[in-house]
C-alpha cells in the first residue's frame, strides 16, 4: 500500500483522537491541519508533528499533496466543509453526524458520485473488531430470527447553554451527537425502520437533551433506543433473537467484549481488546478503499448514511427540533 497524506480540519477533541489513531498506521501521514485559528492550528501541528499548517480550510483543500481530508468540525459546518473538499477534488471522511439532515446528505452523496471521489460517514465502531464478529454471528443465524434490538448512549453534560451540545446554531442536541450511534447500529443489524415513535425532553435552547425511540420493522421486529445529555446510562446494547441474545458490553462506540447467550447452550464470552484508541481502524479502512480505487466502503455505504439522516429527520420533526435555515 502506498502512503496517504491526510489533511485534518478542525482541532477539537475528536480531531485529536483521530490524529492519535493515524499515528499508529504505517501508510498514513498527518500531512496538514487547517483551522480558522492560526494559534490553534499551530498547537495541533506541534502536538502531532504536522508539517503543513493552514489558517484556512480552503488552502488545505487546494494543497495538491493532500490525498484525503478528515473533517472534525462542529456539526453545522459538515455540509459546507465536505462540499468544498469534494469540489477541490479531495476524498473525504466526515465525522458524525454526517450532515444536519437528509437533504444535505443527498447533495453531498450526489456530488461525490459525480466526481468519482471517496466519501464516508466516520461511523468508527463499524470498523472495530467486535462489529465483524457480531455481524458474522447474525449471518450464521446463531440467534435465530432477529426480534429486538436495544441500545442507549447517554452522558450527563454539566455544561452551560453556550456549549455545542445545547447550541442550535452548532447543530446541538443529544440526537445528532449521541443518538446517531444507536440508530446506526439498529440500521446495521435490523435494517431500515418502517415505523418510528419517539418522545423527548427539550433544553431551554430548543434542542433535545433526552430522546427515547421505538422502531418497527416489516418483519415485526422492534428496536428500543435512547440518548441523552442529562443522564448517564450503561451505554451498551443487546440483540435479541428467537434462540438467544448477544450482549455488547461497554460503550457502543467502542465495546471490547460480547457475550453470546444461546438457549440451551453454555454462555460464550468473547474479549476483543484494542490497540491504540480504535480510531485507526476506520482510517485504515478508508486507505484500503483508496488503494482499491473504490469510492464507498461496503460497511458504511452512502445510501445507508442517507437513510440514517432521514430517520433522524423524522424523529426531529416529531419532537419539534429544527435548526436555523431548515
Amino acid at each position: 500500500m502506498e502512503k496517504y497524506n491526510w489533511g485534518i480540519i478542525g482541532t477539537g477533541t475528536i480531531s485529536n483522537l483521530f490524529a492519535e489513531g493515524l499515528t499508529t498506521l504505517d501508510h498514513a501521514c498527518i500531512y496538514a491541519v487547517g483551522s480558522r485559528n492560526q494559534a490553534t492550528a499551530a498547537s495541533f501541528a506541534e502536538k502531532w508533528q504536522i508539517s503543513q499548517v493552514y489558517d484556512s480550510y480552503e488552502i488545505l483543500f487546494a494543497d495538491p499533496e493532500v490525498d484525503v481530508v478528515y473533517i472534525g468540525t462542529p456539526h453545522n459546518f459538515h455540509f459546507q466543509n465536505v462540499r468544498d473538499a469534494l469540489n477541490a477534488g479531495k476524498h473525504v471522511l466526515c465525522e458524525k453526524p454526517f450532515t444536519l439532515n437528509g437533504v444535505e446528505a443527498r447533495e453531498l452523496v450526489a456530488l461525490a458520485r459525480q466526481k468519482n471521489l471517496f466519501l464516508m460517514d466516520a461511523m468508527w465502531n463499524r470498523f472495530q473488531p467486535w462489529f465483524q464478529v457480531v455481524s458474522d454471528l447474525l449471518k450464521e443465524e446463531r440467534l435465530g430470527e432477529l426480534l429486538h434490538f436495544k441500545a442507549d448512549l447517554s452522558f450527563r453534560f454539566d455544561v452551560g447553554a453556550e456549549h455545542r451540545i445545547y447550541n442550535r446554531n452548532l447543530g446541538g442536541g443529544s440526537l445528532l451527537d449521541l443518538g446517531v450511534y444507536p440508530i446506526a447500529l439498529a440500521s446495521a443489524f435490523m435494517g431500515k425502520p418502517t415505523e418510528i415513535k419517539s418522545m423527548a425532553h427539550l433544553y431551554h435552547t430548543g434542542v433535545d437533551d433526552q430522546v427515547s425511540m421505538l422502531f418497527g420493522y416489516t418483519s415485526g421486529a422492534t428496536a428500543e433506543l435512547g440518548c441523552s445529555s442529562r443522564y448517564l446510562s450503561k451505554n451498551n446494547a443487546t440483540i435479541h433473537g428467537s434462540r438467544g441474545f448477544i450482549e455488547i458490553h461497554g460503550m457502543i462506540i467502542r465495546p471490547e467484549k460480547i457475550t453470546i447467550h444461546e438457549q440451551g447452550q453454555e454462555i460464550v464470552e468473547i474479549e476483543m481488546p484494542y490497540t491504540s484508541n480504535a480510531y485507526q481502524y476506520e482510517a485504515q479502512a478508508v486507505m484500503e478503499m483508496l488503494e482499491q480505487g473504490n469510492t464507498e466502503h461496503p460497511l458504511m455505504p452512502l445510501d445507508e448514511t442517507i437513510e440514517i439522516m432521514d430517520t433522524m429527520d423524522e424523529i426531529r420533526a416529531s419532537i419539534r427540533v429544527a435548526y436555523p435555515g431548515e
